[in-house]
């Protein structure tokens, strides 16, 4: 285990790990360190090396802090000097300490690899979103290569891709996608599900079915940029879903389904995609709205889709984070009174 100490002037730790936590629930081993006005590189060299005592199995350290060159740092290269154990990372940001928190919990996380995705994320989180959608002109020339190039490789992607639909098809028999889960969530992508439950469930393919958002080309570009990177995602109406869902060439993918409401889910049990069990993560409060969690608000309308879903035999549980409490659905709906 990896202990991760996040270091920076001011209050600017424990706000930036309050954040964390709310993206990513509870975190274990990860620890702020302020800088307060009047405190030198001796007190905070003792902050670190008091975390780093009390780490119990922990034998390695990685210490993020705000700037590079700050007293934080100079304080925390002071430790790494005498420790090869230990290492520092500056420019601490969201992206950074969230990646690097989500990667410490696996099992075979070391110093070396905490450092390298803290570096990667914490460069690719800063981004121009007039960049993203207005790109500079490449020049002819390598344009029309790289146009090659790409269309070789979907050749040769196409051919392996067959290949395995056609083994997967073979052993399933179902000539579908392989639902492995679904969530409501009315923001669809964002940090929670990119950032916690896509590794979690570790799919191969996202896809947020929306009509709304299918439509809408600058909402469908921002929640293709929050998506895992490592996980193919896309942003589809409900009815395409459905096709997509019972297209042969992804029969037995593995595919996790985010929708914004339970009538969505509904809809796509309609277009022939198979439903057992729902997440209910987050629903935003409107006017006329419930609440039934600390993140979920029901309109009368979702709650008679709940209604429905449940009796079409469909398992749903309220349940914001893979390491928090689930709530049974329709017993929450009973105990408001609203059923």
């Amino acid at each position: 285990m990896v202990t991760i100490i996040v270091a920076a002037h001011g209050e600017s730790a424990p706000a930036l790990l309050a954040t964390a936590r709310m993206i990513l629930g509870n975190t274990e081993n990860v620890h702020p360190v302020t800088f307060a006005p009047g405190e030198g590189p001796e007190d905070l060299i003792e902050k670190y090396r008091a975390i780093m005592s009390s780490a119990g199995d922990s034998t390695e350290t990685l210490i993020l802090v705000d700037l590079f060159g700050g007293s934080p740092y100079n304080a925390a290269a002071r430790v790494a000097a005498e420790d090869s154990s230990v290492d520092v990372v500056s420019g601490v940001n969201v992206p950074m300490l969230i990646e690097t928190i989500s990667a410490a919990s696996r099992k075979n996380a070391t110093l070396a690899s905490l450092v390298k995705k803290a570096t990667t994320a914490g460069t690719k989180g800063v981004r121009s979103f007039q960049e993203i959608m207005n790109p500079p002109a490449q020049d002819a020339s390598t344009s029309a290569a790289q146009s090659a190039a790409a269309s070789a490789a979907t050749t040769a992607q196409g051919s392996t891709a067959q290949s395995s639909t056609a083994q997967n098809a073979a052993a399933t028999g179902n000539g579908t996608m392989t639902n492995v889960f679904t969530r409501i969530d009315s923001r669809l992508i964002h940090g929670q599900v990119a950032g916690n439950w896509a590794n979690y469930i570790g799919p191969q393919t996202l896809i947020a079915a929306s009509d709304s958002a299918a439509k809408d080309k600058i909402r469908k570009t921002l929640l293709l940029q929050v998506a895992p990177s490592h996980i193919k995602t896309n942003v589809l109406d409900i009815a395409k879903t459905g096709r997509v869902f019972k297209n042969p060439k992804y029969t037995g993918m593995k595919t996790m389904f985010v929708v914004e409401g339970p009538q969505d889910v509904l809809r796509l049990m309609d277009e022939g995609v198979e439903v057992k069990e729902v997440n209910v993560g987050g629903v935003t409060y409107r006017d006329g709205y419930a609440q039934l969690s600390e993140a979920v608000y029901a309109s009368p309308e979702d709650i008679e889709a709940y209604k429905e879903l449940d009796a079409r035999g469909v398992k749903m549980t309220i349940q914001q984070l893979p390491n928090t409490g689930r709530e049974d659905m329709m017993k929450k709906l009973k105990e408001k009174g609203l059923i």
